[in-house]
């Protein structure tokens, strides 16, 4: 800033101010290490968590002086800052427990500045967030491999082997990644003293069964600790993971009373703060449990919230003739849900946005401050002329309109109506639930469902009764809001069991069903020459024929052109199954030897949902029709090569069907190929996928590195 700026007797006093605190500076009994640092001119992003403090300290100081003296200070507007200013959203986002928009932000981020460290370090923590370790891992050994060892690659790289692990199969695989984890946060406590990286050493080295090294560690950190919440407490900065830090060292060294109490602090001023309340819940819980102690107490200090899937009955129609739910109900039915949902602490809701039950359910989250996810079955105005706008005598429409305004998300399952149907309610119903699973999930808490019922039998797909019956096969215990035990007005309370609903006749003999299907395409296709075109028949596309009767998959549907194939499977197992072994052979087979392009390779894309099938009148064959398919056969372009990139719907399907030998790790929301829209997009990752240990990775040396401390 120079007399440009400010008139020459405000630039004198300007001059003036800075020179007091330089002096100030200067004489401060700094520790002798700080003034090291600053002899041998490290940069501030060298300096540890404690060497941060009192720099920042300092500066805290300098810029109230500045602003007392009544300095007007405008930051310039510049690439830089922008990027600051970014990493600061992207952090925020985190704090909020919503993983999946900071990937996002992340993503757009990288496009400006692809080669950040930071920004690189911050997208491996959203995909750690997300649930998606493995591709975590890619992100975070190339930072390694490049050089970076702070604390910022070390600890998130720590943690993805720890989820990683988690989800082995195999006992052995679990405590390798374990053991690799422990020696990545030991580094980067041992390298930078980031107390949250020791403490997660001296976590794993309990749970690995070194319980003395554990405590030793905990004594350690804990000192360092309580100097870091006296400084944080005196220069008013934010106090909350050294509170958690102490209260997880006490839990270590059994002092459980001392640790509960920290518990309670932390739930006093974590109340914006999700994402990190559940990850302070998860690490007390799991020292607890280790311990074998109760968790009953922690349970009370800092409840676990629930996200919550729920299912009701709409608002009878004005020529029902036997009640349901008459419109006398809805405040006695609002009433119980709000109370209901307090007791189960939720965080969380997923409903469809039908008058009634639902629309009940949204405003009763959405008052609690919760995060309202509505899902519509299908397009938004045939969707409010179908389910909400269908009584004259109440408003329920500018309710609707409500509380889509106030909604964390908006999730469209089709974009229009199949049928008169209702395939297209079953398929919402069963997004629902792996949409909230893998909430749940992201948030590390308990999934409840919560139905509205009028205890009637009914066999209709999509009715309240069916879906009932789906949650209880899937393992969960819904609970029952019952509209019969409800005395406000008269309910028709005789038993009998509904007529199923039953579908209209679609012309041509077709069929409306939720499948799944499969887009592939060969890449460098192109490539192939006209006299190596019947290799191609032969070699690769005989292949995939002699794949298809190996497994003993049998698809509803197949077809080939080109180089694209195109298969519709009735079960998401046999497409995952298909799909994987798909990728695997075409990726490990040797096809110069065959007389092919060397990289001949496929992009496969998996995508679930309500279509049409029915013979084709053209080919005469059985085909499959609908907006789905097209939904499909965009995403296909889009996937890298040797990927199976799958949809938002059919990762909540895998997740709702708890299929274990699958998963699927989000990667952001993608433009589909010929301006089709954006769409989040996953990838299908197995266990069988290699996982790099790390370098290099010596389980003898892991045991040593834990004996000695």
């Amino acid at each position: 800033m120079t007399s440009e700026f400010l008139n020459p007797s405000r630039y004198q006093e300007l001059l003036e101010v800075l020179a007091g605190q330089v002096h100030r500076d200067l004489v401060r009994q700094y520790p002798d290490e700080l003034w090291q640092i600053r002899r041998q001119g490290l940069g501030f992003d060298a300096l540890t968590n404690e060497q941060r403090t009192h720099a920042l300290a300092a500066a805290r100081e300098n810029l109230e002086v500045l602003l007392e003296a009544g300095i007007n200070i405008e930051l310039p507007r510049t690439p830089e800052r922008d990027l600051l200013q970014t990493r600061l959203d992207i952090e925020n986002l985190l704090k909020q427990g919503e993983p999946i928009f900071a990937y996002d932000l992340v993503k757009r981020a990288r496009l400006d500045f692809p080669e950040d460290v930071q920004l690189r370090q911050l997208q491996a923590l959203t995909l750690i967030r997300t649930g998606a370790p493995g591709e975590a891992l890619t992100v975070l050994t190339q930072l390694l491999r490049e050089g970076n060892r702070d604390q910022g690659t070390l600890a998130p790289l720590a943690r993805a082997y720890r989820d990683y692990g988690e989800r082995a199969k195999d006992p052995g695989m679990l405590r390798k990644c374990l053991l690799r984890a422990f020696q990545l946060y030991e580094e980067a406590y041992r390298s930078s003293r980031g107390v949250w990286s020791g403490i997660h050493a001296a976590w794993l080295a309990l749970e690995l069964g070194f319980v003395d090294t554990a405590s030793e560690m905990a004594t350690q950190i804990e000192m360092g600790a309580r100097d870091l919440l006296q400084r944080a407490r005196a220069d008013g900065t934010d106090p909350f993971w050294y509170l958690a830090i102490l209260g997880i060292t006490a839990m270590l060294q059994l002092r459980f009373s001392e640790g509960f109490g920290y518990c309670r602090e932390i739930a006093e001023i974590g109340r914006e703060r999700i994402s990190d309340v559940a990850e302070v819940r998860y690490l007390n819980r799991s020292i607890l449990e280790l311990l074998h102690q109760d968790v009953t107490t922690l349970e009370s200090v800092l409840p676990a919230p629930r996200v919550i899937v729920f299912a009701g009955h709409m608002i009878d129609f004005p020529d029902r003739k036997t009640p349901r739910f008459p419109p006398a109900l809805a405040e006695t039915v609002a009433r119980i849900i709000r109370k209901r949902l307090s007791s189960l602490h939720v965080e969380a809701g997923f409903a469809t946005a039908a008058c009634g039950a639902p629309i009940l359910f949204h405003e009763a989250v959405q008052a609690m401050g919760g995060e309202s996810h509505v899902l519509l079955p299908y397009g938004r105005d045939e969707f409010l002329a179908d389910s909400v706008a269908i009584r004259e005598d109440m408003d329920w429409t500018s309710r609707f309109d409500n509380v889509l305004e106030k909604a964390r998300r908006v999730i469209l399952a089709s974009p229009q109506r199949l049928d008169e149907g209702s395939v297209v309610f079953s398929y919402a119903n069963q997004i629902l639930l792996g949409l909230g699973l893998i909430r749940a999930r992201q948030l590390r808490c308990e999934l409840k469902t919560l139905v509205v019922w009028d205890g009637q039998a009914s066999e209709a797909t999509g009715s309240i009764s069916t879906i009932l019956s789906k949650w209880k096969k899937l393992g969960h215990s819904p609970e029952i809001i019952d509209l019969r035990e409800m005395e406000s007005v008269i309910i028709n309370k005789l038993e009998h069991r509904r007529p199923a609903r039953s579908a209209p006749a679609l012309r041509d003999g077709l069929k409306s069903q939720v499948m799944v299907m499969l887009f592939a395409d060969v890449v460098h296709f192109s490539q192939i020459k006209e006299r190596q075109v019947p290799s191609f028949v032969s070699y690769f596309l005989g292949a995939i024929g002699a794949l298809e009767a190996e497994l003993k998959v049998r698809p509803a549907i197949k077809n080939t052109w080109g180089d694209g194939l195109f298969m519709v499977f009735r079960k998401a197992q046999d497409a995952i199954c298909f799909s994987r072994a798909l990728v695997k052979q075409v990726g490990h087979t040797d096809w110069a030897s065959l007389d092919l392009p060397p990289d001949l390779n496929l992009r496969v894309a998996l995508h679930t949902g309500p279509v049409y099938i029915g013979r084709d009148p053209v080919t005469g064959h059985r085909n499959c029709f609908g907006t789905h398919v097209n939904n499909t056969a965009r995403i296909e372009p889009i996937t890298p090569p040797g990927k199976i990139y799958v949809s938002q719907a059919f990762a909540a399907l895998s997740a709702a069907m708890d299929l274990k030998d699958c998963l699927c790790e989000y990667v952001g929301e993608m433009p589909l190929a010929k301006n089709f829209g954006r769409f989040p997009m996953y990838v299908l990752q197995t266990m069988e996928d290699p996982v790099d240990l790390g370098d290099p990775f010596d389980q003898e040396r892991a045991n040593g590195d834990l004996e000695k401390l």
